[in-house]
């Protein structure tokens, strides 16, 4: 005989949403163009996890400081509660002002505590990567080395969609990271020289 809600505790309430989330076919609508996998957004899961959550008695409310996000679990027949933290990070997004950087940084926290907190699963960024470097769209060359993170980061936030896009095409790489790094720094100093020269006119 299945127990009912009255008569679960927080942590079986919780592994009970865990089961019927998986169950479901949640579709995953962000796309990662750079890198080339797709990622669950807020609203791919967090309308089913609010139902569930109505159903079996439980309330996710979620807190920020400026060093930890916290996601905080109650149980809506009990005092307990159960609390799953995530340190805060800055978010470089072109285009925007501190205000909807932080709103960015945000999202991206929330995002990650549910997905902890609630066991869902998708493509882990390394693995999606190691079966880019599987499978390239295009031939590597003889000297290709997985390029630094923070190389093609700074790169990004410097170009706009339609350069990036241009760069790849010129050197016949389908993602910024499959630049070597000597390639990358060229790119980065070319492109900053000329916003240097571009300020230097105004």
């Amino acid at each position: 005989m299945e127990t009912t809600n009255s008569k679960l505790n927080l942590f079986q309430k919780i592994q009970k949403i865990r089961v019927e989330l998986q169950e479901m076919d949640l579709k995953k609508s962000g796309l990662n163009k750079y890198a080339g996998f797709k990622y669950y957004e807020l609203a791919d899961f967090l309308p089913e996890l609010n139902k569930l959550s109505d159903k079996y008695g439980v309330c996710n409310c979620i807190s920020f400081t400026d060093e930890i996000a916290t996601l905080t679990i109650y149980d809506c027949e009990s005092e307990t509660t159960l609390q799953f933290t995530s340190p805060m990070r800055e978010l470089e997004l072109k285009g925007c002002n501190k205000i909807q950087g932080l709103g960015g940084v945000e999202t991206y926290s929330r995002r990650y505590l549910y997905l902890t907190a609630y066991e869902i699963v998708e493509d882990d960024f390394s693995d999606a990567i190691a079966g880019q470097e599987q499978k390239p769209k295009h031939k590597p060359k003889a000297d290709f080395k997985p390029s630094d993170s923070e190389l093609v980061s700074r790169l990004e936030n410097l170009l706009t969609e339609a350069q990036i896009e241009a760069v790849c095409k010129k050197y016949k790489v389908g993602y910024l990271w499959q630049l070597n790094n000597k390639i990358l720094e060229y790119l980065i100093a070319k492109k900053e020289q000329a916003i240097l020269a571009e300020a230097e006119t105004c």
